[in-house]
């Protein structure tokens, strides 16, 4: 069979399996070839289909196929055969496309890929001398390589072997390409290309069924480059108990476990066994739930109860709001879940000023259980279908009588970041003999350190690090502030943003609920526009610090009357400084008119003596010009603020701007959200919005504050286009909304160097001191004018 093997690798992808019925497990590797590499056919075939194929492609070939002992040799052959007459790809039921294959195939007519190195190392390899191994569980080439002919030969030699591996697996495929390299530098026949593990086999057997691609650290580790994954389910070798069990099946060995044991010596006993539990049948785990009833993420924790893998359980939820009279959320979810095992106790609280505490009402959860153990089940966080299971099994092989979490996954939904937590003991993860439970105190928040604490000092506790299990949700709704999300996250043990984020939460959406979460935090765009419809009635000032700005005025004054904001709720504010070309006196000839059109119309003015020479952007001049545009703003604030709900900062020489660019920024509901300021040509202006990837380097501190190259270190809004909605580090001030009760607050731009910003960036690192984190929207844009 002639071919010409300068044709590309067909756009074809081939996959096998006895029948149509794919099983169960198999079905989302499957849809991920096709989903993920638009533009390739696809075809399926069955072993029905192949032995049609081999009888009319190759009946000299039917003694052979139909002699192999093992079905997985004729399937070995099939595929073989298959790329040889059609070309394309093949790929077995148990690899998982990560990523668009085309990278691979390009200028390519044959592609095969190396095991990973430790199966070079196991006893069948050793003892045939093969160091390294090609895998036929992912194949392309062009139809009609000449390789196919050379493999072919050497599988009829080797029909008779009696371990598969030799006869048609990876043994022959490895031992067939060596010959073939050899002779090919003689006649020039056409290459192969051989891929390293880590591109198609970046895990081995060992990984997959010991449990450690559960451990989050590592499957992202090792997919980093990869453009698939390969399970090794061993079909051909392993039965169905073994395969698709998920991470509950065994143990993971990788998990790590710290047992303390703080109670008096004469209360201890010898060590409880797994395996005596297991005799004594599975307890009663209660897990405790407590909400106010009416947040909308309550479902997906109640979902994530009904779907636990271990039996013997029960939520019990105690909520301290009244039943509403018609579609109650709270009920309804219990409902959608099934409503098996599940108790609701509603607490009155009337009477008491605020309510009952959150450590009074877990108190209660804890009186109402049935359980010999309790759980904390919070109300607005994932948990995995084995949390319960696992928790109980490290538990019982410890003869502990409490296990928490070492680490756990904590998610930003609506700034695209997932960390694996610092180490320590997570007290929201807490499975507990109720005997041994200490009361809770009457905290409203940070309630259940002092309970952890008393565990220690009373209880064997085992700490166990199997961070997926528990995922912890910052929504923006939490307890505690954003700061202290932040400094968690400067904690991390591992952090994965932007597309690794991404990738990560692709990995556990397998196993939980995450995109469905995602959407019920991030607001739907019909609520988007019912809040723009809101948020008209607000009042805001707009405040524009002007020099030598008679050019761009114009311009200002015609887009600001394009807002579709009342005017009547506008307020405005100018400080005009240090200018030459007598912006001042035009301001002031339009303030009867301005003053007819707004609600109130402030005009200032304080000279600095400040004009360089040079450039505004020269990097020798940015400390002395931020510095006095930083005290510009803050006398123009001291000096307009009056009643305003909110703040927008506006630049003078902005030159274009949608006119619904304020309800806009109002809409996203955050307390401080500026748009992408971009040049005429589409280029990124706004340099000061932007997104650390990590800590700032030292060496790019100048005159006190960090002025890196553009790039280092830092993403602007550019890098987050298709974003809704992003939060940033830093912020400009070309259009900057700030909530007035943050500047009335003490939020004001620094003239001087806070940890390294001053002005509009400065503004940015106090406002994150004090709990706030401002955001940016990639996609609305302004217009600067270029100069």
């Amino acid at each position: 069979m002639r071919t010409d093997t300068c044709s590309p690798i067909p756009r074809l992808i081939h996959q096998t399996w006895k029948t149509r019925d794919v099983p169960l497990e198999f079905q989302a590797l499957q849809r991920s070839w096709i989903d993920r590499n638009s533009g390739f056919e696809y075809r399926f075939w069955t072993d029905e289909d192949i032995g049609r194929f081999i009888a009319e492609e190759h009946p000299a070939l039917l003694p052979v196929f139909h002699g192999y002992a093992d079905p997985i040799a004729r399937i070995d052959l099939a595929r073989y055969l298959i790329l040889r007459r059609f070309g394309g790809v093949y790929a077995d039921l148990d690899f998982e496309c990560l990523r668009p294959i085309d990278g691979l195939l390009e200028g390519r007519s044959f592609v095969v890929g190396l095991e990973p190195e430790e199966h070079g190392r196991l006893a069948k390899a050793v003892e045939r001398g093969l160091p390294r191994i090609l895998c036929p569980s992912f194949l392309a080439s062009v139809p009609g390589h000449p390789f196919w002919d050379h493999l072919l030969d050497r599988l009829v030699e080797a029909r008779s072997s009696a371990d598969v591996l030799d006869a048609t697996g990876p043994f022959l495929l490895t031992r067939a390409h060596a010959a073939y390299e050899e002779a090919r530098h003689g006649d020039g026949a056409a290459a192969v290309t051989v891929l390293p593990p880590e591109l198609l086999y970046p895990v081995t057997k060992e990984d997959c069924w010991s449990g450690r691609l559960f451990d989050p650290v590592f499957w992202e580790r090792a997919t980093r480059r990869a453009y698939g994954v390969h399970y090794w389910e061993g079909t051909w070798f392993r039965d169905a108990a073994g395969r698709g069990a998920g991470p509950e099946a065994t143990l993971p060995r990788q998990i790590a476990a710290v047992v303390t044991d703080g109670r008096p010596e004469g209360a201890r006993s010898p060590l409880a066994t797994a395996e005596g539990a297991k005799a004594e049948g599975l307890p009663l785990i209660s897990c405790l739930m407590v909400t106010r009833g009416r947040r909308a993420l309550l479902e997906f924790a109640i979902d994530g109860f009904a779907r636990q893998t271990y039996p013997n359980r029960e939520l019990v939820i105690v909520c301290d709001s009244p039943a509403l009279p018609q579609d109650d959320p709270l009920e309804r979810a219990i409902r959608a879940a099934g409503g098996r095992n599940v108790r609701l106790i509603r607490v009155n609280a009337a009477g008491r000023d605020g309510g009952l505490t959150l450590g009074e009402l877990r108190n209660i959860a804890v009186d109402h259980a049935a359980g010999r153990y309790v759980c904390q089940w919070d109300d607005d966080d994932l948990y995995d279908p084995c949390r319960l299971q696992m928790q109980q099994r490290v538990l019982a092989a410890a003869g502990a009588q409490a296990c928490l979490l070492g680490r756990w996954m904590i998610w930003w939904p609506a700034e695209d970041r997932l960390a694996v937590s610092c180490e320590r003991d997570w007290e929201g993860s807490l499975l507990c003999e109720k005997a041994v439970m200490p009361r809770y105190p009457a905290l409203r928040r940070g309630e259940d350190t002092p309970v952890v604490e008393q565990l220690r000092r009373s209880a064997r506790v085992v700490r166990m690090d199997l961070p997926r299990l528990y995922t912890y949700v910052v929504h923006g709704g939490n307890t505690f502030t954003a700061a202290h999300f932040e400094d968690h996250w400067k904690a991390t043990a591992a952090r994965f943003s932007g597309d690794r984020c991404r990738a990560m939460l692709e990995e556990m959406g397998k196993r939980l609920p995450v995109e469905a979460y995602r959407r019920a935090v991030m607001p739907a765009p019909a609520t988007v526009a019912a809040r723009q419809k809101t948020t008209m009635h607000e009042k805001v000032l707009v405040l524009t610090p002007v020099k030598d700005a008679v050019a761009h005025l114009p311009r200002y004054l015609e887009l600001l009357g394009r807002l579709d904001h009342d005017p009547s709720r506008l307020s405005l504010g100018f400080l005009e400084g240090d200018s030459g070309d007598g912006t001042h006196d035009w301001l002031a000839d339009r303030l009867p008119e301005l003053r007819q059109r707004y609600r109130r119309v402030a005009l200032l003015r304080h000279d600095y003596g400040f004009r360089p020479e040079g450039p505004r952007w020269a990097p020798d001049v940015q400390r002395r010009r931020r510095e006095l545009l930083a005290r510009s703003r803050n006398r123009l604030l001291s000096g307009a603020l009056g009643d305003e709900d909110w703040v927008l900062w506006l630049d003078a020489d902005l030159v274009d701007y949608p006119p619904d660019l304020l309800a806009r920024l109002l809409a996203t509901g955050r307390d401080i959200v500026v748009p992408h300021c971009v040049l005429p040509d589409g280029r990124t202006f706004d340099l000061n919005s932007f997104r650390l990837t990590g800590d700032e380097d030292p060496r790019h501190l100048a005159d006190g504050i960090f002025q890196p190259p553009r790039g280092a270190g830092r993403l602007y809004l550019d890098a987050f286009a298709g974003q809704d909605i992003v939060p940033l580090d830093g912020v400009g001030g070309t259009a900057l909304l700030v909530r007035a009760d943050l500047h009335r607050e003490g939020l004001c731009f620094p003239p001087y160097s806070h940890r390294g910003y001053i002005e509009t960036e400065g503004l940015a690192a106090m406002a994150k001191d004090m709990g706030v984190t401002a955001w940016g929207l990639p996609d609305l844009r302004i217009v600067h004018a270029n100069h």
